[in-house]
């Protein structure tokens, strides 16, 4: 829809006659007939590429508050929120804005090939970058899997840069491209000096992790673990409908990863260890030193000055 929408505005160049469109040769770009309905034109843009971004873009900023509760919101988008994570609902538009930048490099460049393909690189390499760190498939697999072709067709454009044939002089494709080389340039000098900057903060302690935000972060975690306890003890749930609901907001692989670090959580705090369903054991580095004799005699004086602390509180009352 997106391409047929921009074909009235795809005008092709000659050397020796008038720019005509592409998709109807026979039609110069600057008769009375195209310009006369120029407005269907517009119209045509408004009302798909445009308005339908913007329809699924509303969609998916009002999806969090909409989602949980509210069956027919959920059977209504689930064209556009179910093959994402839960976490990462709101890629769609990313996948639609994608494709609305390749339907608009034939209006930018209808007759030059070099042009058209390092756009169209330039994309594939931006999305590649955003969708590998994204990661927004419910599969991993899918992941990888978007994430290879997409190189590999932009790598695909790079060379077939080589079979076009180069009609205009050097000049003019300097002052044509010129733009983007310095955008590019400027966008890779800015991250590296920023980069910089960054590690040179960090080492004078002026950024990083505070310790406010780290404990808050630690409280909301044990407040949610009890939150989630308390849930569990108070409510006459089987386990199957737990499973259920868990798998309606988190992936298998985000599952597994809250798992482990409730696992690893049990392990390096509280000295305790929790049976995983398939038999396999933690692949983290442990940094809880010591052999079993030293962390059982760190747990009795722990457990010694706890029951003196709670002597203490109790003498005075009595």
């Amino acid at each position: 829809l997106c391409k047929m929408s921009f074909q009235f505005f795809e005008c092709q160049q000659h050397p020796t006659a008038p720019s005509t469109l592409v998709a109807y040769p026979d039609i110069a770009c600057g008769d009375d007939d195209r310009t006369g309905i120029m407005g269907i034109g517009v119209l045509a843009v408004l009302a798909y590429p445009i308005f339908i971004y913007a329809t699924m873009a509303t969609l998916c900023f009002i999806a969090p508050r909409m989602f949980t509760g509210n069956a027919t919101f959920k059977t209504g988008t689930g064209f556009l929120l179910s093959r994402w994570k839960p976490t990462i609902w709101y890629f769609g538009p990313a996948v639609m804005l994608r494709n609305l930048c390749f339907a608009l490099i034939g209006v930018a460049y209808p007759s030059d090939g070099i042009a058209q393909l390092v756009l169209a690189s330039s994309i594939l390499s931006i999305y590649a970058a955003f969708q590998s760190t994204q990661a927004p498939w419910r599969s991993a697999a899918l992941n990888r899997v978007d994430t290879v072709l997409t190189i590999t067709v932009s790598v695909l454009c790079m060379f077939l840069l080589t079979i076009v044939p180069m009609e205009d002089e050097k000049e003019v494709r300097l002052d044509r491209y010129r733009p983007y080389v310095l955008v590019f340039f400027l966008f890779a000098m800015a991250t590296m000096v920023g980069m910089l900057l960054y590690a040179v903060l960090f080492l004078f302690g002026k950024i990083g992790p505070s310790t406010k935000a780290t404990k808050n972060a630690t409280k909301t975690l044990m407040d949610a673990v009890k939150e989630m306890n308390r849930q569990i003890q108070s409510q006459e749930i089987s386990d199957e409908k737990i499973y259920e609901r868990l798998g309606q907001f988190l992936t298998v692989q985000e599952q597994t990863t809250f798992a482990s670090l409730l696992q690893w959580t049990l392990q390096e705090v509280f000295n305790a260890s929790v049976a995983t369903g398939s038999g396999k054991g933690s692949r983290r580095l442990s940094m809880n030193t010591g052999s079993t004799a030293e962390r059982g005699e760190r747990d009795r004086r722990m457990s010694l000055s706890k029951s003196s602390e709670s002597q203490e509180k109790v003498a005075p009352s009595e």
